[in-house]
């Protein structure tokens, strides 16, 4: 797969290049036009707009950074019916802007994504934070940060209450929770939203979807053997053995020697599946 093939993509391209000032909405649809060919971005665009214009006045009248937070939670919630469901962690839907807007269902990190896309255009600097298990935003108050979980409705969490919570549904340590609430960048979020896909992709054996995911990660990370290798065998799983082949002969020049039967094995297969090999 080339890098070629995501040049439509604007601000793809601008991640894969790592250059600064990425519009994140605008890359979360490019990911989502893959299993959607004909989707327009013009339609959640303006919903977003709209969003922004009827919190304009709002928000210029609150008194101070928790009643901006809360008065944007209140409405993202109460008029856009934002909320988390679980079911969309087996759903690629989940994941796919446009329609969370529409269905008012999404994963943590495209709730996110929406947050601080609102936010961003209302002068309210949220930052979207990778947490372990669980993407939420936080808040940098003159008093102390605070942070919100959009798939819970919009919650508002103190820090330590937000630590503890962490902790809770991912049994870790607090002391090993703390270091993870830092800001990510548009590109650690892409990658995350990617890999989201890719796992359900994967457990649903939908090979050619989490072939064009994969593609991307790859595309992100050009260093990562990782990707490079699961890109070689979602590739023969998609039906692409002679792509298969020249990614498997890679990976096996420089895998680990627990690795190598394996490899070795897919490769034997990819190349059953290319004429110039039989």
């Amino acid at each position: 797969m080339s890098v070629a093939q995501f040049e439509k993509d604007e601000q793809f391209m601008r991640l894969v290049r790592r250059e600064p000032d990425v519009d994140l909405v605008v890359a979360a649809l490019e990911l989502a036009r893959d299993e959607q060919p004909d989707l327009q971005f013009e339609p959640t665009l303006q919903k977003l707009r709209t969003a922004v214009s009827e919190l304009t006045r709002p928000i210029a009248m609150a008194g101070d950074d928790l009643s901006e937070l809360q008065l944007l939670v209140g409405y993202l919630t109460d008029e856009l019916n934002l909320h988390g469901d679980h079911d969309c962690y087996e759903q690629s839907s989940g994941s796919y802007l446009n329609v969370v807007l529409e269905s008012g269902k999404g994963l943590p990190i495209a709730l996110s994504v929406v947050y601080m896309a609102v936010a961003a255009e209302l002068g309210i600097p949220l930052q979207g934070i990778a947490a372990p298990a669980h993407f939420i935003t936080r808040l940098e108050t003159p008093a102390r940060p605070v942070y919100v979980d959009p798939f819970r409705n919009g919650t508002i969490m103190e820090h330590e209450e937000c630590v503890s919570w962490l902790s809770e549904i991912t049994e870790m340590a607090r002391a090993d929770i703390r270091p993870t609430l830092k800001p990510a960048s548009p590109r650690q979020i892409v990658i995350r939203m990617l890999n989201n896909l890719k796992g359900v992709f994967g457990s649903q054996e939908r090979w050619r979807s989490a072939w064009k995911v994969q593609g991307r990660l790859a595309a992100l990370s050009p260093g990562s053997y990782r990707e490079l290798r699961d890109l070689a065998i979602i590739s023969l799983r998609a039906g692409r053995p002679g792509q298969a082949v020249t990614l498997l002969e890679n990976c096996i020049s420089v895998c680990t020697p627990e690795e190598r039967e394996l490899l070795t094995q897919y490769l034997k297969e990819a190349k059953r599946g290319v004429p110039a090999f039989n």
